[in-house]
């Protein structure tokens, strides 16, 4: 019979495109192959030594009709494209380890928060007015039973009012960021995103930030060591020798402002740090660093102020060298009424939009509260 040898065949599951050299085939079986299109779903049986593929028997199970749609072979430049169409790019090699490697992370931080006996509860979608500090985006308002609901874009109340209730919770938050059409090309702003949100009402700061370098820690050394075939060479590099083991070095707001500031990043006082100076601070330090206690005026109005500074919260934020910029945004909350209700005001906030959380507050049903989110 005769054969057809020194020909290859790519294959492609989820994570890899693979090209093997075949060394022996029937010309029968080599025809079949020839022939179909790409994207064609087989199953081939035969063996493998050290020169190539021998290949016995192939099974067509599905061939396609569009081979243009079921190969593309480079994800788009155009984030546009990429949003509009995203559906076709799945099954491209790249994208998929982005979503297993999404996957793996999530699955390992939950168990983390589960051994520290934080319980998972399901996430809110769509309920009263949510985080009001979207830096230019805005939020999806939907009619319900008579009245206006939004999509959340933050989780930030419902933490604390479950925290009050259960202690220690988290969130597998999904979000939804309206943003401007400028920022669809810088990389860092998505529509849709998943957040780790956790809140506490029996740990302070200090447990907090503990708790989130070492899941940080942890998550990047489990990906690193077991899954580092989702990674190119570059960034593993990157990651195993800046993302050391806790704790990580700190920066007060107004240190952090004098840094950015020595580096050549105009930042004002009371705003908070540009991408670019965020970015800049940590590979400055080349390892994750945190900026604590922002000006009240520069953040929320839902965190407490730090009692020992006036005009400054009892808030933190974590940066990751790498181009990575702010991973983790944390603090402890406001729960008492009157406070509240001022700083909503000082913040020049309808304070009629959060009359579900005031009431709350003003019942004494909010307990104080630390947390954080990482995205």
């Amino acid at each position: 019979m005769k054969s057809a040898e020194s020909h290859s065949i790519t294959l492609w599951d989820t994570t890899t495109k693979l090209t093997l050299p075949v060394k022996y085939a029937t010309l029968s079986i080599y025809e079949l192959l020839r022939g179909l299109p790409c994207g064609s779903q087989v199953e081939i049986t035969g063996y493998w030594d050290n020169y190539g593929f021998y290949i016995e028997k192939v099974e067509v199970l599905h061939r396609p009709i569009l081979e243009d749609l079921a190969c593309i072979d480079e994800l788009p430049r155009d984030p546009v494209e990429f949003t509009r169409r995203y559906y076709l790019y799945v099954r491209n090699p790249s994208y998929a380890k982005v979503v297993k490697t999404y996957s793996l992370v999530l699955q390992f931080i939950r168990s983390l928060l589960v051994k520290n006996e934080y319980l998972e509860l399901p996430t809110v979608i769509i309920g009263h007015t949510s985080d009001p500090g979207l830096r230019g985006a805005s939020k999806a308002v939907i009619k319900l039973y008579g009245g206006l609901y939004e999509v959340q874009s933050s989780v930030i109340m419902y933490k604390q009012l479950y925290a009050s209730v259960f202690g220690r919770i988290f969130y597998t938050a999904r979000n939804l960021r309206i943003e401007p059409p400028e920022n669809v090309k810088t990389g860092r702003h998505l529509v849709e995103f998943t957040q780790v949100d956790i809140e506490s009402a029996e740990d302070r700061e200090e447990d907090l930030i503990r708790l989130a370098e070492i899941i940080i820690y942890k998550a990047i050394k489990y990906i690193l060591s077991k899954h580092s075939n989702l990674l190119d060479n570059s960034r593993i590099s990157t990651l195993d020798r800046q993302v050391t083991k806790p704790p990580y070095p700190r920066l007060t707001y107004e240190e952090a402002i004098q840094e950015a500031r020595r580096i050549g990043y105009n930042v004002k006082f009371g705003e908070e740090l540009s991408f670019e100076a965020e970015k800049a601070l940590a590979q400055k330090y080349e390892a994750p660093i945190w900026i604590l206690h922002f000006p009240t005026r520069a953040r929320g109005f839902y965190y407490i102020e730090d009692h020992k500074r006036s005009g400054f919260n009892v808030d933190y934020n974590l940066l990751l060298p790498g181009g990575y910029g702010e991973v983790l945004d944390g603090g402890c909350r406001e729960y008492r009424y009157e406070k509240l209700l001022d700083k909503i005001k000082q913040h020049r906030e309808d304070s009629s939009k959060y009359s579900w959380f005031l009431e709350l507050t003003r019942a004494g049903l909010i307990r104080p509260t630390c947390g954080w989110a990482v995205s």
